[in-house]
């Protein structure tokens, strides 16, 4: 980071180096590490399976909720969607009230918002450590919200 130290004064290295500052992130790369060897024990294949199983049955239940669901039916495992005439960050508010965490906004997707004429979306994402109970406290989370904002 830096060529030389005096009392008075510093002198900063070159690019990129100067932006090197300390020391490695030694325990981030062992975690690192030990979360690769995790995920290879499992298998990505199945990982990725169990993700394509969880939003299939996501979108599913989602499609009863009388939502808009933004995307592809086909698709990874995250979901935007909006509850009609409610904001996405009061929904995600309720559904942090429920320990239901998704996010709302715009999610740097700012130029799709503005085609589909939307303030902000809440979107949620799901990873191998998700259930379908988590996808049915979601859907018991949206049913309050809705009740909160008298939506159907």
């Amino acid at each position: 980071m830096i060529r030389e130290v005096q009392w008075e004064s510093a002198t900063w290295n070159d690019l990129p180096w100067k932006f090197e500052a300390g020391t490695p992130n030694i325990a981030g790369m062992i975690g690192l590490g030990q979360a690769v060897h995790y995920l290879e024990k499992i298998g990505m294949d199945n990982i990725q399976r169990h993700e394509e199983k969880l939003t299939a049955h996501t979108m599913e239940k989602l499609s009863r909720e009388e939502l808009e669901i933004y995307g592809p039916h086909e698709r990874g495992p995250i979901i935007a969607f909006n509850i009609p005439g409610v904001h996405a960050h009061d929904v995600a508010a309720i559904l942090d009230s429920e320990a239901i965490c998704i996010r709302g906004g715009h999610h740097c997707t700012m130029p799709l918002h503005h085609h589909l004429n939307i303030t902000a979306s809440a979107r949620v994402s799901f990873g191998l450590y998700n259930t379908e109970d988590d996808v049915d406290r979601l859907c018991a989370g949206l049913s309050k919200a809705k009740k909160i904002f008298k939506v159907r």
